[in-house]
């Protein structure tokens, strides 16, 4: 995507300022800046913005160099390259989720709104990210600050 420019705003300026679309973000501080992400988040609200990572297999991997469908991935704090060059992310939802926080002072619950209700709202799925009698029992157990501390799928909990 092409950077936002004072003199041609482009498709970010757009997508914004327009509080009819929603916009995903990866908030990692590598893909979008701590500063930038504060802009969009208050730009698009609690309601407009939806968290995704773009992870990719080594997410959750320490730092080393992987192989992923034959292609040869680096990790190194945080970041995940290919001959230099970012190739998707090793953001895991519950960073993402603590990230928000931290970058743009949100609350823990306004956070896991972004990383939940928002993007099964976008993407017609409103039946699935929240609790309602005969949903299914789809929930990850958070510690005040952000932690997993339990998943539960289909009522099992892990």
């Amino acid at each position: 995507m092409r950077p936002l420019d004072h003199r041609d705003p482009g498709i970010l300026a757009e997508v914004l300022t327009d509080s009819q679309l929603t916009a995903d973000i990866i908030v990692d501080g590598i893909h979008v800046a701590p500063e930038v992400v504060q802009i969009f988040l208050k730009e698009k609200g609690v309601e407009g913005a939806v968290l995704i990572t773009d992870a990719t297999a080594a997410a959750g991997m320490p730092d080393g160099e992987y192989s992923l469908a034959g292609l040869k991935i680096h990790v190194k704090d945080g970041r995940c390259t290919m001959d230099g060059k970012l190739a998707g992310s090793v953001l895991t939802m519950d960073l993402a989720v603590r990230n928000v926080t931290r970058f743009a002072g949100w609350s823990l619950q306004d956070a896991v709104r972004a990383a939940t209700l928002n993007p099964t709202r976008a993407t017609g799925l409103a039946q699935h990210g929240h609790l309602a009698p005969g949903a299914e029992a789809n929930l990850v157990v958070l510690s005040p600050d952000g932690e997993v501390r339990k998943t539960i799928v289909r009522g099992r909990g892990f």
